[in-house]
């Protein structure tokens, strides 16, 4: 069950005023005004969101926002306009972490239902009054950590319990006693009249409320990104403990412990690195901040809580920034936006100056983070420090190269830590993040990196000390680092026997690919079809038979449209395959990015059947690894779930010559799914193995001296 953290404002003033507001607008709430501070649904409650002392909250003005979801990305029954009072806490600020809403501030709901012309109303009323007022707290306020259930909105309202103060200052301000069906039945012209009188009350200057000062309003425009830029990633926050414990690691690496800071993150978010870092040092060593973010909440969200705290927060493409003043310390966890998600446009562009930047090539297959990290470069001064928190697949993945290339040739690596898979790192995403902590020189040969993994930068599960020379030389980094001997680097690779090529993309597999029998049905001839391999999760074994027709004999049997024809000879010719062509541009398919690159649309990629695939990602379970090779005897092609194996010519004349070598070459593949695929592959958060391609080609393949594949050995090294 999700946790929520909470602070409720239980002065003997304040507090009441707040909570009659609320019972006025909305009778049916039973809600006691407070603080949400956290979000708790994966992450575990550190003991300081229980331990912490509150001594105030600011009240500083009203506002109102209209939520799409609730709490935990659950569609709510009613659309709801909701009227809040924003507030600040010094006290709470370390602690804030919401990542369903990152844009939110602390605030204090008066209203929370579904009439905006009533919400409205109340905004205005609240505008009145000059707000601003710090509310002192009882001694022994704490965060209340409390289970949240769905919201349920038509469940029958229930009438709520009034505490004596409430009742005492309704009589003050109403001249009658509090009655709940008083207040169901009152008109919206009645309870604003109520509420005004209750905030006469509150304002009133026998109170003498100690005032604080205002605050840099919030970005209210310039929502939209350039039709350039790259569609906004979702937003997934750092939370405020791990950024501490990064923040405090990094600190250590400074050379000059007293030298003043000039603090840079490219990637700001709500400021969780720039929180940390206030923590941890004292104010007069910071000596300037610069935030940036391409999302207008964020920047209005880290304005609001760190304008007035010696940040300046920039609203731009920081990929694209220049002349920005240099920094000694960097701290990011930048936005993971997938290659494909990229507009390739963009993604040139980036290449093009990431790669003239570091000199290093940039593949087109890196994700947005590898761009933030490479070009952040010039951004730091010489000696500067920088940790980042990146996705562990640059370790192992083929694009990763540019950023292991970076590491070890262009600055000094101090750290790495992987998290592993056992505990989560964040509340609203499935990741497997690493810290990284290099300092900007040149790396000396005889260093050594320390590299570490599990449980946290400070006391890591497993730890050792990496030379540089060693990094650079392997192909994939893993904790611990895996060093081949002299006898694997002499082994067999898949690549020396096998050219590797991707299953084929549809853009549409819905659309293209069907059953025989509904291929039947819909009248598409057989000269348009080919058999087509079903998702490997369907399959009953690992060596797929062929029917007399070359269909795999598995079930369901499926085959995937492909047509060259032009349409006027299909309409002509096959005018039920035509309605069927013509169908897809009322289901909205036509103009996707894949069925534009095709020519005609409904034409696939060549690919021949392959003797042998491999699964492209997996997990494992019953016994089998987590990728599998499978023998494939049909004529069926696959997509791209699958990667086909197609054997090089020396090879191919062998397996025609020597039918029992199939078997044999099959028996090694299978062993080095078992065996071998685990260093090549790399595993994401989940578990999930992936394999792509380059390095699938690169994967060994153990042939042991007992093996007996009847002089094929000897074949084989035709291929040396």
């Amino acid at each position: 069950m999700p946790q929520v953290s909470l602070l409720f404002i239980d002065d003997h003033v304040v507090g009441p005023h707040l909570q009659l507001l609320r019972q006025i607008c909305e009778p049916t709430s039973t809600s006691r005004p407070h603080v949400t501070v956290r979000y708790f649904e994966r992450l575990q409650i550190p003991d300081e969101y229980r331990d912490t002392s509150v001594s105030h909250i600011d009240l500083m003005e009203p506002g109102m926002f209209r939520p799409l979801p609730n709490g935990f990305g659950q569609p709510t029954h009613v659309e709801t306009q909701t009227v809040f009072i924003r507030c600040r806490s010094d006290d709470l600020a370390p602690l804030e972490h919401k990542p369903d809403f990152p844009g939110s501030d602390f605030h204090i709901t008066v209203y929370d239902g579904p009439s905006q012309k009533f919400a409205r109303s109340v905004l205005r009323e609240l505008q009145r009054f000059r707000w601003r007022l710090r509310v002192r707290l009882p001694s022994q306020a704490r965060l209340t950590v409390k289970e949240v259930k769905p919201q349920n909105r038509r469940r029958r309202a229930t009438e709520p319990v009034y505490g004596a103060e409430i009742r005492e200052l309704f009589r003050s301000v109403a001249q009658r006693e509090l009655n709940w069906r008083y207040l169901v039945e009152l008109s919206d012209r009645e309870r604003l009249r109520l509420c005004r009188s209750v905030l006469e009350d509150l304002f009133h200057p026998a109170h003498d409320f100690e005032r604080v000062r205002a605050q840099r309003s919030r970005l209210t425009k310039d929502r939209t990104p350039d039709s350039a830029d790259p569609e906004l990633p979702e937003v997934h926050l750092t939370p405020p403990e791990l950024a501490r414990e990064i923040t405090q690691y990094v600190l250590k690496s400074l050379e000059n412990t007293n030298e003043p800071i000039d603090f840079g993150d490219p990637a700001v978010g709500t400021g969780a690195f720039f929180s940390a870092l206030t923590q941890l040092i004292p104010k007069q060593r910071l000596r300037s901040a610069i935030g940036i973010d391409i999302n207008a909440d964020q920047v209005a969200a880290a304005r609001w809580r760190w304008g007035d705290k010696g940040m300046r927060v920039l609203k731009g493409d920081y990929l694209h920034m220049d002349r920005l003043s240099k920094r000694t310390l960097v701290l990011a966890n930048p936005p993971y936006l997938r290659h494909q998600s990229i507009p390739r446009p963009y993604k040139e562009r980036l290449r093009d100056r990431a790669s003239i930047r570091t000199d290093i090539h940039v593949s087109a297959r890196s994700g947005l983070y590898v761009y933030f990290l490479l070009l952040s470069h010039d951004w730091m001064r010489e000696g500067a420090v920088a940790g980042w928190l990146i996705p562990g697949e640059f370790m192992r993945a083929a694009y990763g190269s540019a950023v292991r290339r970076y590491l070890t040739e262009k600055v000094e690596l101090l750290r790495i830590h992987d998290f592993g898979q056992k505990v989560p790192q964040f509340e609203n995403v499935t990741a497997s993040p690493v810290v990284v902590v290099f300092r900007k020189r040149q790396p000396r040969m005889d260093q050594t990196v320390c590299m570490t993994v599990g449980g946290g930068l400070t006391e890591p599960h497993f730890k050792e000390a990496v030379s540089l020379a060693d990094l650079r030389d392997a192909h994939t980094w893993k904790v611990p680092l895996y060093r081949e001997t002299a006898a694997e680097i002499a082994q067999f690779r898949i690549g020396d026997l096998f050219t590797v090529r991707r299953g084929i993309a549809t853009g549409a597999n819905s659309f293209f690919i069907m059953t025989r029998k509904n291929a039947r049905a819909r009248g598409i001839p057989k000269s348009a079809l080919k058999p087509v391999l079903p998702k490997v999760r369907t399959l009953s074994t690992d060596i797929i038979e062929a029917e007399h027709d070359g269909y795999p004999l598995v079930s369901p049997q499926l085959c995937v449209l492909d047509c060259d024809l032009p349409e006027e000879v299909i309409r002509r010719r096959y005018p039920r395959l035509m309605d069927y062509l013509n169908s897809a541009k009322s289901l909205g398919i036509r103009n996707r990015r894949l069925l534009k690159d095709h020519h005609p649309w409904y034409k696939q990629e060549r690919r021949a059947p392959p003797p042998f695939l491999c699964t492209y990602m997996g997990r494992g379970s019953d016994g089998k690894p987590p990728l599998r090779f499978i023998w494939n005897k049909s004529q069926a092609i696959a997509t791209n779930t699958y990667l086909l194996l197609y054997p090089k010519p020396t090879l191919e004349k062998i397996l025609l010559h020597n039918p029992a070598a199939g078997a044999q070459l099959f028996s090694l593949l299978q062993r080095a799914a078992t065996k071998g695929l685990s260093q090549n592959s790399r595993v994401q958060a989940g578990g999930l193995h992936k394999i792509e391609p380059g390095e699938l080609l690169n994967a060994k393949l153990p042939i042991p001296s007992t093996f007996g594949l009847e002089g094929v050995e000897e074949q084989l090294e035709l291929f040396r």
